[in-house]
């Protein structure tokens, strides 16, 4: 017997690599139906969570067939039992893109196919923030030190843009906003 040791890394939700005192593998997939990957080849494992009933089967060896065919099953099981959040998975964005697309309200949503038609205007000129509270940062990221904030209806000069992100000039200040925050026109 003697010392044991394991430990179970969560790389992704149904990714995990396995660390032990014999070495590393990997698995793959949902509890109760996985395959893993390490030193003494490839081992499907299929089970019901909670009963102590399982099935194990090395790839390549006798039964490995009923092995597979029990992984196929167990697979399935859980896809069923996960339906809902395997549907909101290819339904929506990701999590934040969603919650920002949320909280967008009519007016937002006008103003953003504004801003999809001044990307057609050149990148120069006066602009006019559209989002009272704007920051206006010393570079273009969200970590950016705050220079000003900006109200709304502002007038400042369009430099450059890159990205989501414009460089503009405010009197004697140069910063960078979020395009998005800026339109051609003053808002009503």
């Amino acid at each position: 017997m003697g010392l044991r040791f394991q430990r179970v890394l969560r790389i992704f939700p149904w990714l995990r690599l396995n660390v032990s005192k014999s070495g590393v593998s990997g698995s793959l997939g949902p509890r109760g139906a996985d395959i893993n990957i390490g030193r003494h080849g490839v081992t499907t494992n299929a089970g019901i969570p909670g009963t102590g009933i399982s099935y194990r089967s090395k790839l390549g060896s006798h039964g490995s067939k009923i092995g597979v065919l029990a992984l196929v099953a167990a697979l399935g099981f859980a896809a069923f039992k996960n339906a809902d959040r395997l549907t909101s998975m290819f339904q929506h964005p990701p999590t934040s893109v969603a919650s920002a697309a949320k909280t967008l309200t009519a007016s937002k949503r006008e103003l953003a196919a504004q801003n999809v038609a001044d990307a057609a205007t050149p990148a120069t000129g006066v602009r006019y923030v559209h989002r009272g509270g704007s920051d206006l940062r010393d570079s273009p990221t969200a970590s950016g030190r705050v220079l000003k904030k900006e109200s709304k209806g502002a007038q400042v000069a369009l430099v450059s843009v890159a990205g989501p992100w414009a460089q503009v000039r405010d009197g004697n200040i140069t910063g960078w906003m979020r395009a998005s925050v800026l339109g051609a026109q003053p808002p009503e």
